[in-house]
């Protein structure tokens, strides 16, 4: 079925918001630019997001963003119509006050919390962020895109919006009906087979609003059950969609930014900056993490994500 409709504009002034380079920073993989225009897919909804001061965004094919934050205007409207999604997605009611402050906790983060102000946490419909983390082990951004990409045309509602044809993520159910094959098909190779496996435990046994409620650690026990998702997905999971902001997912750039820049941390234990974490090393990583950063240890994991990838030149 096909849906067409057209919405009114509204307009926001957001001062700590830069919100191409948060949609272009590894926590969501499901926006494309159009017309000046970017779209993103969330769950079961189309969003879009328009700047409107040239002089301040600037795009190109390399994927390398410059957008000014001080008297830009956003103007952002979405299918199905939810004036508040803007707000939700982008975290714009977290306590700014403890994020600057956990942000200033000593010179290095602050240092690159002032390159990128106005990066933020997502947060995005858990379903479809746990399905792409599970596309995302072991591979590129690129590769990530193209995989969810493929499950939203194979499985996905088309919708068409603006004259532009969307494909909307799966829901679980859609998910767990997909044979190994046609994920194989969506370029899945071993993934296919977490991903059915985790729609259907999920369809059938795991509540994932009730992790919302949950303290951290139970939250972070209950996903870990499920097959192919581990420390860093979990955490990833918990962090972008599931409220748990002292999450702080460790993949090898973080693990070098870390070893970089706070080696303290694990003086007289076994980390080593080009050596594999295994999961132990993980959880005593992690745990060191928060025990200096606190609860929104999240966003520091951000911008040390961003500011390494950025550093290495790397494409969003």
């Amino acid at each position: 079925m096909q849906y067409k409709m057209t919405f009114k504009y509204n307009k926001i002034n957001l001062v700590p918001l830069d919100a191409i380079r948060t949609i272009n920073s590894g926590q969501v993989f499901l926006w494309e630019n159009y017309n000046n225009s970017w779209y993103g897919i969330d769950g079961n909804y189309i969003l879009k997001l328009t700047i409107n001061d040239t002089k301040l965004y600037k795009y190109n094919e390399n994927r390398r963003y410059h957008l000014g934050l001080e008297n830009s205007d956003i103007h952002y409207n979405s299918f199905p119509e939810n004036e508040n999604w803007i707000y939700h997605f982008f975290r714009l009611c977290d306590n700014q006050n403890k994020i600057n402050k956990t942000l200033s906790k000593d010179h290095i983060i602050f240092n690159i919390y002032n390159k990128y102000k106005g990066l933020r946490l997502i947060r995005q419909d858990p379903f479809q962020c746990i399905i792409s983390f599970v596309c995302a082990s072991n591979t590129n951004i690129k590769r990530i895109r193209y995989m969810l990409k493929n499950i939203c045309k194979k499985f996905g509602k088309k919708v068409t919006y603006n004259g532009i044809d969307f494909n909307l993520f799966p829901n679980v159910n859609e998910l767990a009906e997909a044979s190994i094959q046609d994920l194989i098909g969506c370029g899945l190779g071993y993934r296919a087979k977490f991903v059915r496996s985790i729609s259907n435990e999920i369809k059938n046994n795991l509540d994932l609003k009730s992790l919302k409620d949950m303290k951290y650690l139970n939250a972070k026990s209950e996903l870990t059950k499920l097959f192919g998702i581990g420390n860093k997905i979990a955490d990833c999971v918990l962090l972008f969609s599931l409220e748990k902001t002292e999450a702080f997912p460790i993949d090898i750039w973080v693990y070098r930014s870390l070893c970089q820049y706070y080696r303290w941390m694990f003086e007289n234990s076994s980390i080593r900056k080009n050596k594999k974490i295994s999961e132990i090393e993980y959880k005593f990583v992690h745990e060191k993490v928060h025990e200096y950063f606190g609860e929104y240890s999240g966003y520091v994991q951000q911008y040390l994500y961003y500011h390494i990838r950025d550093s290495n030149k790397r494409k969003w």
